[in-house]
């Protein structure tokens, strides 16, 4: 680990963490031992302080800061491309993740000084090793891609003539295709089980459809093959019928999707759909005639957004 780069844990974030790890442990009645005596060593001014330092120096005892300096050591550029990293208590497991921020480029710094990189964990997280480095291999990895010039981030997707609905699918697919190249690669290395092939196997047969040979093919493309760039991964959310259909597009696609406007090889008719999901739609989608067709993959992402959260609109969410 470098010396000189900044690593930043929330003091509450790292007394729950604590708290939470050494429940259990052999050393327990240590801990608390030493953490009564500061009530009694402490007085009011210097507590805080005090407890924090305590905190922090049972923190790295129960090495639960380990899988951490473990992901930076494997990629480097993680620290020599950004100067700090600062962890921070989601509100819930729904908020957990990893972000790379840049700050304006308006006082002089480098580009490695204007990058942070904040994750946000929960104490139970992070108070369990395996889990935590497994979710930090995974949310890094996207972080690793950020930083990579050869694989050519680019933060802004080209806008779509075909409205908001298409260009907020464009994301929903870009994110299926970027979580299958990230997974596909901590596979190669042993650091997942077969069953995550078949996982995202799954979500890529649902996102894109297209003849069953040919989505396999695909698929195996992305998920085996550890050579990727971002503008590949664009091409391929946006046009994913010339992947899958080649020459005889023409003849394969059934045609367009009234909602996000993709070619798809299976029109849905409004005529079998509940009528709670046409009223859903037409809601989000006022100009939407019900007796235009949809895609299944619009159909399946109401479907799937309305089970998890009745009032949440799927063109609002981004690719996570």
């Amino acid at each position: 680990m470098n010396p000189s780069y900044r690593i930043e844990f929330q003091p509450h974030l790292v007394e729950e963490a604590v708290l939470r790890a050494v429940a259990g442990h052999p050393d327990a009645s240590l801990f608390w031992g030493e953490r009564d005596r500061l009530y009694e060593c402490a007085d009011n001014d210097h507590r805080e302080p005090a407890f924090q330092n305590f905190n922090q120096s049972w923190f790295n005892r129960l090495g639960l800061g380990k899988p951490l300096q473990q992901v930076f050591a494997f990629w480097p550029i993680l620290m020599d491309s950004t100067s700090r990293c600062v962890l921070i208590k989601a509100r819930s497991k729904k908020n957990i993740g990893a972000e790379l921020y840049i700050v304006p480029d308006e006082s002089g710094l480098n580009e490695r000084e204007l990058r942070t990189i904040a994750i946000q964990v929960t104490p139970e997280l992070l108070s369990h090793s395996q889990q935590l480095l497994n979710f930090l291999r995974h949310e890094l990895l996207h972080i690793v891609d950020m930083l990579d010039p050869d694989f050519g981030y680019e933060p802004n997707f080209p806008n779509a003539d075909a409205g908001p609905a298409h260009d907020s699918f464009l994301q929903v697919r870009y994110g299926v295709l970027w979580d299958i190249i990230i997974d596909g690669r901590l596979f190669q290395r042993g650091w997942l089980p077969q069953s995550a092939r078949e996982r995202h196997f799954d979500i890529f047969k649902r996102t894109f459809a297209g003849p069953e040979e040919k989505v396999e093919t695909a698929f195996g493309y992305f998920f085996d093959d550890n050579s990727h760039t971002h503008r590949e991964l664009v091409e391929f959310a946006r046009h994913p019928h010339e992947w899958l259909a080649g020459s005889t597009v023409s003849d394969s696609s059934k045609g367009r999707c009234a909602l996000c406007h993709f070619p798809t090889f299976h029109l849905i008719n409004p005529s079998e759909l509940e009528a709670r999901l046409v009223a859903k739609i037409q809601a989000h989608h006022p100009v939407w005639n019900p007796s235009q067709s949809i895609c299944r993959q619009c159909m399946d992402l109401y479907e799937a957004r309305e089970q998890h959260n009745p009032l949440t609109d799927p063109h609002q969410a981004g690719a996570e």
